[in-house]
This record gives structure tokens, sequence and C-alpha cells, in this order.
């Protein structure tokens, strides 16, 4: 089993700036030889891996990632538990690990083991249920992986694991892919020009990988159906929001059957998107008119202002003045 690393700020200065320093970077030793459609990546991937730069004062656990290039041979030194990985007082974070050459194994509790072959990626949330490893079988494992603790991202890539499995199958020339070479390079060469830009970019990967996922999973679009139609519902009656019970009604269900039936086609609870569609609204309400923040609130069915600026810092992680001045003055820039 691997060495646990060490904790806090160690660890964070260890994933994010020492990778060049790592006996399993890949290329410094032997490892499996790539499928021909993935030896461009892994050699690309290798030469970016040649020089790492210090990171800038911003690149923060909260701001940016950490990630690497790795070929792992000995099954002894290659095995997480993820729910043996954090310390409790640890944030939660999530991995996402593309295969380029070799396999390793990924399973979840109580679950047979997946093989991961080139082009099988999974994505692991930590703390959860799973585990990674190399077996003894295999030749061994080439991957990049990506780690980020930036909350937000975490919760969504959460509850998409939670709608759709953790892996998934990309082509080469998927979006998720140059996604994640666009990181893996930036974990070596920190050529971002700020934080806004990095952020930008796990934005990007965590869509790509959304997308992705949504569309191997529903290919028929039952999933945009029925959000759409919740969406719809909403912006009906404004003012008196539609409830889970109202919703559960429409599709002939019981409340509960309803929300289940609802998480596991959109990997979201029917009251958190009735809340996202409502403060989106009203934010583009605060954008768009001069109304003022009660009346913007009332207009999109909240009790007072108190309730209104709660469930919007929820939602857009700022409050609703806040939100009206930053972005008139970005349009007005």
């Amino acid at each position: 089993m691997s060495s646990r690393a060490p904790r806090g700020a160690a660890q964070w200065r260890h994933n994010s700036l020492d990778v060049s320093v790592s006996d399993a970077l890949a290329g410094r030793a032997q490892g499996p030889a790539a499928p021909p459609e993935w030896t461009t990546h892994l050699r690309h991937l290798i030469d970016v891996s040649r020089t790492t730069a210090l990171a800038p004062p911003w690149w923060t656990p909260t701001n940016a990632y950490f990630g690497s290039v790795e070929t792992r041979t000995d099954p002894r030194r290659y095995y997480w538990d993820g729910m043996k990985r954090l310390d409790r007082r640890d944030p939660p974070l999530v991995f996402l690990q593309l295969t380029l050459a070799g396999w390793g194994n990924f399973e979840t509790y109580d679950q047979p083991p997946e093989r991961m072959t080139p082009g099988r990626a999974f994505v692991a949330v930590v703390p959860s249920r799973h585990r990674y490893y190399l077996p003894p079988a295999s030749p061994g494992w080439t991957f990049a992986w990506i780690g980020i603790c930036h909350p937000y991202l975490v919760r969504r890539l959460k509850a998409r694991v939670a709608a759709t499995g953790p892996t998934i199958a990309c082509g080469p020339e998927s979006d998720l892919v140059g996604s994640v070479m666009r990181l893996v390079r930036g974990v070596f060469h920190k050529d971002f020009r700020d934080r806004f830009e990095v952020e930008a970019a796990l934005f990007e990967m965590v869509l790509a990988y959304e997308r992705l996922a949504e569309t191997l999973s529903d290919p028929h679009g039952e999933r945009d159906r029925l959000l759409d139609g919740v969406r719809q519902r909403v912006l009906a009656t404004p003012r008196a929001p539609v409830t889970v019970r109202e919703l559960a009604a429409d599709h002939g269900m019981t409340q509960s059957r309803f929300s289940h039936y609802f998480r596991a086609r959109t990997g979201l609870t029917p009251a958190s998107f009735i809340a996202d569609v409502r403060v989106k609204e009203a934010a583009r309400m605060l954008v768009e008119t001069g109304e003022s923040l009660q009346d913007v609130g009332k207009s999109w069915g909240f009790a007072d202002r108190s309730h209104f600026g709660k469930v919007f810092r929820r939602v857009l992680h700022m409050s609703p003045a806040s939100y009206r001045g930053t972005i008139r003055r970005e349009t007005e820039a």
C-alpha cells in the first residue's frame, strides 16, 4: 500500500510543487506500451513533465488543483482506499484518473472490480466507498490524473457520480481528454494567467465530463426533457413556486418516489433544481432591472429579503447585492 502523504499545507506542497521529483513520473521507468491512438497524448505529457515551474502565490488548494502523469508497476506500492485517504479534518476532494497505457482496477465496495484500460477514466470522490489499485496480473498502469479541492466543483462531480456512476469511456479526441491534457500541462508549467483562468479550465473539464457522462447514460435525452419540464413549471408561477409534492402529482408518483426518480436521472434533487431556477431568474432580473432586492425576491417567490439572500448565496455563493454590483461593473468595464 502507498505510504500516507503528509497532511495540510505539506501535502499540498508535495502534490502541487514537487511532481517533478516523483519516481512514479511517466517516462522515468519502463512501462506498458500505449495503444497507437493514445501514444501521442502520452508522449506529449512525458515531454511536458520534463520541466516544472514554481507555483505563483495564488496557486492554492481552493484556487487551483494538483495532478501528474504516472506509471505504476509495483502492486505493493499502489493501492488507494477512498475511505482512508483523508484525515477527518480534511475537506472532501475529487480525483479524475484517465488510463493511457496498461490497466488497473477500480471498484466500489461490495462490487466486482472494473478494469480501467486505455480510454477509460474514473472520478473518485474522497471520502467515498471505493478503491483503486494495481493488481499483480497487470503489466503496469500509466495514467494522467487531476485532484480538485474546489468546493463547488467537488459537489457537482459528486452529484454526477451519484447519478451516472464513477467510471466513463472517452475517445482520444473527446473534449474531456482535451481538458485533462490542458490541466496536466498546467500542473508542470503553471502557464495560466491567473486564478480565474485556472478556474475556467477546471469548469471546462467538469462540464466536458458531465456532458459526456450524460450523453452515455441518457442517449435519448430523458434528462433534458425532465429538467426542461420542471423549469417550465417553475417559470409558469414565479410568485408561487411549485412544490416537489405538486411535481410528483404531475408525474403520478408519491413525493418520495418522484424524488428518487428525479435524482437518478439528473443527479439533482427536485428542491435544489427548483431553487437553482428561481435564483438564476432572480439574478437575471437583478442585472436587467432597477427593482429593489426585496421586490426581486418577491417576484420569484421568496418570503422576504433575508430568505432571498440565504438561498441566493447558497446557489451563487455571493449576496444578491454583490452579484448585481459585480455583473454591472464587469458590463461597464
